[in-house]
């Protein structure tokens, strides 16, 4: 089994406020299904949306695997979140997302995925023209075919 660390918050995301030990319940049976060996999760101190203390000091820590409650927990700006990105990839680090169910890859790709993710949330978040933006989606999917 591979051990990894677990990455929580303590204040919202995404608009959200999940109870600490609620997140850990969630990261722990993540692990369990990946056969990983889930390692006490970091709690970010999450002021004003920022990843810059525990974040760090578990990418340092030499674990191959972070294990996030959710995406949403990845840093607000999208230049920090680059840099994360990049320090995985250097240090073949994989990022787990176990509320989505999702994980990166060792290249950019499933990087660049995360972001089209987060960006399309985001859209939806300023009240955007939501039919519009479905019928986007849509064309979107089915542009996609079975690549999906």
């Amino acid at each position: 089994m591979n051990p990894a660390r677990g990455y929580i918050a303590s204040g919202e995301f995404n608009g959200h406020r999940v109870p600490q030990h609620i997140q850990n319940q969630i990261v722990k049976t993540y692990c369990d299904a990946n056969n990983l060996k889930f390692v006490l999760s970091r709690a970010e101190y999450w002021i004003n949306g920022s990843t810059d203390c525990q974040l760090w000091a578990a990418l340092k820590e030499g674990f191959q695997h972070i294990v996030f409650y959710s995406i949403w927990q990845l840093p607000e700006k999208e230049a920090v979140r680059e840099k994360v990105y990049k320090y995985c990839i250097k240090n073949k680090i994989i990022l787990h997302f176990a509320v989505e169910q999702i994980r990166s890859g060792e290249t950019n790709d499933t990087f660049t995925q995360f972001e089209t993710l987060i960006k399309s949330n985001l859209l939806i978040l300023n009240e955007i023209d939501y039919e519009v933006h479905l019928n986007c989606l849509t064309k979107l999917l089915q542009q996609s075919g079975d690549n999906i």
